[in-house]
C-alpha cells in the first residue's frame, strides 16, 4: 500500500519530535506517552534516525576528509615544485655604468636545492597517509596473513597458559614437580616429544642441590 504525502508528511514530523526528545534523554515509554504513540512505533523511528545519523556522519567525514586530501595534494605540487626551482642555477649579473646598461660581467652558481620543501613533502605524504588510515593498524606477516587466530581462541590459550603457570607456581611452594606431558615441549636430549622427569634443561636436580 502506498504512502499519500500526507502520512510522509506526519510520519516526519513525528520522527522529528522523536529525536528531539531522544536527544534530551527521554526514554522510549516516555516519548510513546507524549506524543500517544506505541512505543514499539517510538522505536522503530529512532532505529530510522540512527541509521540517517550514521550515514550523515559517514557522508559528513568523507567529504570533509576529501577535502583535507585535496588541499595537502596542492600544497605537495607546490612543495616539489619550489623544489625543482630551489635547484636551478642561480644568475646575477654586473652591469657598467653606461648609456647601453650592457652587462660587463655574468655569474652562475649552480644550487643543490633546499631540502625544506623536501620536509613540506614528507609531512604532506604522512598527512595523508593518516587521513586514510593507511598506518592505523600493522600489516601481519605474509605467513600469518590469512592465519589470523580467532579471538576466542586466543583467550582461551592464554587462559590455559595462565592457568599452567599458576600450577606450577603452587606445586613449587608444596615441594612437588609438575611433569607437562605435551608434545610440543622439548625433552632434556633437545629432541621435541614428551617432558622426561626431573629438572628442566640446564637446571640443577634435586640430587644435586
Amino acid at each position: 500500500m502506498a504512502v499519500t504525502r500526507a502520512k510522509k508528511t506526519e510520519i516526519a514530523q513525528r520522527r522529528k519530535q522523536v529525536a528531539e526528545l531522544y536527544i534530551q534523554g527521554w526514554t522510549q515509554v516516555q516519548i510513546a506517552d507524549k506524543l500517544s504513540t506505541t512505543q514499539f512505533t517510538v522505536s522503530t523511528d529512532l532505529q530510522r534516525l540512527q541509521k540517517e545519523w550514521r550515514e550523515s556522519r559517514l557522508r559528513d567525514f568523507d567529504s570533509a576528509r576529501e577535502l583535507e586530501i585535496q588541499k595537502l595534494d596542492r600544497l605537495e605540487r607546490e612543495a616539489w615544485a619550489a623544489w625543482e626551482r630551489s635547484q636551478k642555477p642561480s644568475q646575477s649579473a654586473e652591469f657598467k655604468d653606461d648609456a647601453t646598461n650592457t652587462p660587463s660581467k655574468k655569474k652562475v652558481k649552480n644550487q643543490n636545492g633546499d631540502p625544506r620543501f623536501l620536509v613540506v613533502v614528507h609531512q604532506c605524504i604522512a598527512s595523508r597517509r593518516a587521513l586514510l588510515g593507511l598506518d592505523a593498524l600493522p600489516a601481519l606477516p605474509k605467513e600469518d596473513a590469512n592465519a589470523a587466530i580467532d579471538s576466542t581462541e586466543r583467550a582461551d590459550r592464554i587462559i590455559s597458559l595462565v592457568t599452567s603457570i599458576r600450577d606450577r607456581e603452587r606445586a613449587a611452594g608444596a615441594g612437588t614437580i609438575i611433569v607437562a606431558k605435551q608434545s610440543g615441549d622439548v625433552r632434556a636430549d633437545g629432541e621435541r616429544g614428551e617432558v622426561e622427569d626431573g629438572a628442566p634443561p640446564g637446571l640443577p636436580g634435586p640430587s644435586d642441590l
